[in-house]
């Protein structure tokens, strides 16, 4: 993701949006084709007419299919199609594209699917592909900043050329639409996807339709229909009401109350994670005993009240199943004495220790339980909630002593949080670097994991930064992973996909 706003998210805890993903495959020789057939014949479906009607919190500002915006990909998941896709598990898969593989460390060929038509009709091929790719390139910054071409190589094939080694190019090319060439008229969206869209008048209730010549398995249901709902009562009653059959925002505090009611909840870690981190550049926090008795402090389990008990302690800056995640750290553990000792090795009894804590002003309790925390070992904390916007301001001036963000591994891989939070701020690197860490051997490391197609190796890279950003340096204290939560009624049958991106198509009913 390019962007702050698709890289940095700061947890909401009552209104939590899981979208996006991503994974990876590679033989071990990264050479020659990778070919999965999908073979298209219909399951079972629903004829009687049904409507699968879908409840979402925000509504879309526009349908564009190389959009960015969670939100806007939200409506269009099952519309577009890329040349590959993303299974429930986060790996990679063949989709428009029958095979593909890597020639050299820089060049990409890929093979069209015969037989796919757009819901116009119109039969894909190459053209389409490189058109949407070009736009792609043009509009979609991660995706465009490492691609040196893309040629034509006859109708059914091309080769993508990339200015570095990629070892992420699939998780990207998983999140570019493909649509026919030069189609420009995104409020009537014509993908190849199993569902096309009827009226997309207005946005907060878009109506769908099984495509019926769809190249692989059918959708279930022959209708769709997906709302915005915005206030959290609202969107209970709806599903109490029958207004909707799914409900993907449910508000944490709610859980209870729908199950009551005799929905059904599922849930999934979400893999947006929260954590602190500390401005290395500040005289007080450049001290570790400091940084240390404050992680000690800190007593996590209490933050997962912020969540209703839907989240869970984390180790690091990433959660369990991102690559990049090292078993071999250990989570700093709730110590008031031990808190209390580390910080008598720098301050004495009769100083004062005086922090300042930047936080969301919409996690006000957060900063209370900081407060409320780190007082019971003599630090003093001067609380700070500001807007979304002025902490992304703060965040680029360096200029916050201590603060909290959230950020969502919506890729599976840390590779994103790493060279753009920890990294030392350069060209191309730590964008969102606001505590003013710089170590050479992290910059390499990361540096080289952008590249490395060895997975292994890039793997023990990345495991290295981990440990040495969460225990050698302690940058910051890692302190939860929230759960992505959906409700429906008991005759549906869905299974929660790890990136929590919700597709129509996999929804359908037990009886």
């Amino acid at each position: 993701m390019g962007k702050l706003t698709e890289k940095l998210v700061y947890v909401l805890l009552l209104a939590i949006v899981g979208l996006s993903g991503a994974g990876l495959f590679f033989e071990d020789s990264l050479t020659g084709l990778v070919s999965v057939l999908r073979q298209s014949f219909v399951k079972e479906v629903d004829n009687s007419g049904q409507t699968l009607k879908i409840g979402y919190l925000f509504a879309p500002k526009d349908l564009n299919p190389w959009s960015t915006d969670q939100v806007t990909q939200s409506r269009l998941l099952d519309v577009y199609e890329g040349l590959v896709e993303l299974d429930e598990n986060l790996l990679v898969r063949p989709a428009l594209a029958v095979s593909y593989g890597l020639i050299g460390d820089k060049e990409w060929r890929f093979h069209l699917r015969d037989g796919v038509r757009f819901h116009s009709d119109k039969v894909l091929d190459i053209d389409d592909v490189i058109y949407s790719l070009s736009q792609a390139k043009t509009l979609q910054t991660e995706f465009a900043e490492n691609v040196e071409k893309i040629d034509k190589i006859n109708q059914s094939e091309l080769v993508i050329f990339t200015k570095k080694p990629d070892p992420l190019l699939l998780n990207k090319l998983a999140k570019i639409a493909i649509v026919p060439a030069n189609f420009t008229n995104f409020a009537q969206p014509i993908g190849t996807g199993v569902y096309k869209i009827n009226d997309a008048t207005d946005l907060s209730d878009i109506n769908y339709q099984r495509n019926a010549n769809y190249w692989s398995d059918l959708a279930y249901f022959p209708n769709l229909e997906i709302k915005s709902i915005s206030g959290k009562n609202d969107r209970v009653n709806a599903l109490r009401d029958n207004d909707i059959d799914f409900l993907v925002n449910v508000p944490p505090d709610a859980v209870n109350e729908i199950i009551d009611a005799g929905f059904e909840i599922a849930k999934i870690p979400s893999l947006e994670v929260g954590f602190v981190m500390f401005n290395l550049k500040d005289q007080k926090m450049s001290n570790k005993s400091l940084r240390l008795a404050i992680a000690q402090a800190l007593n996590k389990e209490t933050f997962l009240d912020l969540a209703y008990g839907f989240a869970k302690v984390i180790d690091q800056f990433i959660p369990n199943g991102v690559f990049g995640y090292n078993p071999q750290i250990a989570n700093i553990a709730f110590d008031k004495a031990a808190a209390e000792k580390e910080l008598a090795k720098s301050f004495s009894s009769f100083e004062k220790i005086k922090v300042t804590f930047y936080f969301p002003e919409s996690l006000k309790l957060l900063g209370q339980y900081f407060k409320e925390q780190l007082v019971q070992i003599g630090v003093d904390v001067d609380l700070k909630p500001v807007s979304d916007q002025q902490l992304q301001d703060n965040l680029k001036k360096g200029n916050m002593q201590f603060y909290y963000l959230g950020w969502r591994h919506d890729s599976g891989d840390a590779i994103s949080f790493l060279s753009q939070v920890v990294h030392s701020p350069v060209a191309g690197f730590g964008e969102f670097n606001g505590n003013g860490y710089s170590n050479k051997l992290v910059d390499t490391l990361i540096e080289k994991s952008q590249v490395n197609l060895n997975q292994q190796e890039r793997l023990k890279d990345m495991q290295q930064v981990m440990k040495l950003i969460t225990e050698d340096d302690l940058i910051g204290v890692p302190l939860f992973e929230t759960e992505s939560l959906f409700a429906y009624n008991k005759e549906m049958k869905f299974i929660p996909r790890v990136d929590s991106l919700v597709y129509p198509s996999q929804i359908k009913k037990t009886r």
